[in-house]
């Protein structure tokens, strides 16, 4: 397969310099802490080389922890990507399973898995990326490890985050009757994963989003809190595709879930461009990062008229029904069609 045009990115990988068996591990952890703690904030103050990170959550909160992984070739492809923007989107994926919580991130923790002959500015360039992504959410980088490996690159993150006490979004607090709802748009991703599959180079602003969407996703951290002072009650991410993740959420609660094809959020040269495609894209293309919820159906109007301006919009999708599974339907109280493949499961 041709490599993806490298005119699309800034600075990739590979661009010259010592390998990390040329400068040691030493050498290379120190700079990784130089980085954190240049771009610490409050829950990075107390680091002195301590063998672990110490943090309690602020009083009358809970602790939210998850972990993620990007693994090369996995999900990931080095032409396609800069250095920086996988770090960034590194910690974006971690973090987006606090956002499905409503949690607020607060700092992280992470693991390099890299061959020797890995160039050591890439690795730099990973860590400032990480850096980036978690400080601009309010996130410090508390520790990490480094690790030798006869393999792709991992970059492993574990993100920590607090909670008001007693509350989260979850996934089985909904009920049957409940209307469901997604931030942002559906879709981008997965076609962005497309043309750089194909290796085709955006040909207008539209395809340019798509790429950014799957090399550097949105963060709905600030969403996820909104919905959650909201007084919403069942919500997660959409990380494997809306058809799953609706399909965990409906299992969840006991209920089956009823999707309409006419409302999923996409941007309207998505239809054009894949045909009868663009349902596989938007349900099952996964790597959206959105947030999914349900909403009693008497608070759903307040939720859509009260949603700040400034925040990835909400639009309702379907509803849980009595029964268990995933129907989609062409439109509320519509005809069934054919359920899209889904490409986001790992080992399949």
């Amino acid at each position: 397969m041709p490599a993806f045009p490298r005119a699309l990115l800034r600075n990739g990988f590979g661009a010259g310099g010592p390998t990390l068996a040329e400068v040691g591990e030493r050498a290379l952890v120190e700079r990784l802490i130089e980085i954190a703690e240049a771009g610490a904030g409050p829950a990075g103050e107390d680091r002195n080389g301590d063998d672990a990170a110490v943090w309690r959550p602020p009083p009358g909160h809970d602790l939210a922890v998850s972990i993620d992984a990007v693994v090369e070739d996995v999900d990931f492809r080095r032409d396609w990507i800069s250095p920086r923007q996988l770090g960034r989107k590194a910690f974006t994926v971690a973090a987006s399973d606090l956002a499905g919580m409503g949690a607020q991130v607060v700092n992280c923790v992470a693991t390099l898995c890299a061959r020797g002959s890995e160039q050591f500015e890439d690795v730099i360039e990973i860590q400032r990326g990480l850096c980036e992504a978690a400080a601009s959410c309010g996130c410090a980088l508390i520790g990490g490890d480094v690790s030798a490996i006869d393999g792709p690159l991992v970059i492993d993150v574990c993100v920590t985050g607090s909670l008001p006490a007693g509350r989260a979004l979850r996934r089985s607090a909904g009920r049957e009757g409940d209307v469901l709802m997604v931030s942002g748009v559906l879709g981008r991703a997965a076609a962005g994963l497309r043309l750089l599959r194909e290796s085709r180079a955006p040909t207008d602003l539209v395809e340019t989003r798509w790429i950014e969407a799957q090399l550097q996703p949105p963060s709905r951290l600030a969403e996820g809190r909104r919905l959650l002072d909201a007084g919403v009650l069942c919500g997660g991410d959409v990380s494997d595709g809306l058809l799953l993740d609706a399909a965990r959420t409906a299992r969840a609660c006991g209920c089956a879930a009823e999707l309409w094809a006419d409302s999923l959020p996409v941007d309207a040269p998505l239809r054009d461009r894949f045909g009868r495609e663009w349902l596989e894209l938007a349900g099952g293309g996964g790597e959206d990062f959105e947030l999914l919820v349900a909403v009693a159906q008497q608070d759903a109007m307040r939720l859509l008229t009260g949603w700040p301006a400034e925040l990835a919009p909400l639009t309702a999708v379907g509803m849980l029904r009595a029964g268990s599974g995933v129907q989609l339907l062409d439109r509320r109280d519509g005809t069934h069609l054919p359920m899209p493949a889904s490409a986001a499961e790992h080992f399949t």
